[in-house]
């Protein structure tokens, strides 16, 4: 007989856990397809893969000079 236990995650790891499994779902209504259905070549993943990282890039920047603002109010 074997035993199975549940793990129930706890924390930032089961946040990510959790926004994984809605863009899943988001993907999924979406996209009509999960992406380990998806035929995509693997050179159309590493372009949309590239495009995420541009747009993280624009949102860490914009981030960055907001932060960047706020201190300035604080030290000017």
């Amino acid at each position: 007989m074997s035993v199975v236990g549940v793990f129930l995650p706890e924390g930032t790891e089961a946040e990510v856990c959790i926004d994984i499994g809605r863009r899943q779902q988001l993907g999924k209504s979406k996209y009509g397809t999960t992406v380990a259905e998806n035929p995509l070549s693997l050179r159309e993943w590493l372009n949309h893969a590239y495009e995420e990282c541009l747009d993280q890039a624009v949102y860490l920047k914009r981030a960055i000079a907001e932060l960047d603002a706020q201190e300035g109010r604080r030290n000017g």
